[in-house]
């Protein structure tokens, strides 16, 4: 059921993540939140697991009602943190045969400040690329019993077509303005 979910969700933010970047903020945000669960206490109770994971959730999507140009600084910080950290290594070993090392929060932080730089400055563009390319990711994962090589070969092309797609769409949305 988790895959099903994962899969939809993927999809929706390879082909329509622009237009959804809110919702994709937001995904980003819970996911940094269950991360930041592993600093808690084992026996904490768990209402503070829920709250630490909505928490940072909120302070994801507040940027889009407050300040608008701030969210991709915030998308960014939290988009090239969690991909960094949960991803860079295995691409590296896929591609290179290397991996990372060192502190998961240290990685984190690198691929954070990478992420809020770039999108910061490349704005809409920017979002497109980093949805299509968890989009990627989350589609490439649902489908098992691949390489790790293979995998990011799968991901490599959904990425590449989800960035045509998302672009014909803005194209089309833009044209339609005028």
């Amino acid at each position: 059921m988790l895959n099903i979910a994962k899969g939809v969700f993927g999809g929706m933010m390879l082909f329509l993540g622009r237009d959804m970047d809110w919702l994709f903020s937001l995904g980003l945000g819970l996911l940094v939140g269950l991360k930041l669960t592993t600093l808690l206490e084992p026996n904490s109770p768990q209402w503070m697991f829920i709250l630490l994971v909505v928490a940072v959730g909120i302070i994801c999507i507040l940027p889009y009602l407050v300040y608008p140009e701030a969210r991709y600084i915030m998308t960014g910080f939290f988009f090239g943190g969690f991909l960094l950290s949960e991803y860079g290594s295995d691409l590296l070993r896929a591609f290179f045969g290397v991996g990372l090392t060192g502190s998961t929060w240290m990685i984190f932080f690198v691929g954070a400040v990478i992420g809020a730089a770039g999108l910061g400055l490349t704005k809409e563009w920017g979002v497109m690329f980093a949805t299509a390319l968890a989009g990627a990711f989350l589609v490439s994962d649902v489908i098992t019993g691949l390489s790790p090589l293979a995998s990011a070969l799968v991901a490599s092309g959904l990425f590449i077509v989800g960035s045509i797609v998302q672009a014909v769409i803005m194209r089309m949305e833009k044209a339609s303005e005028r």
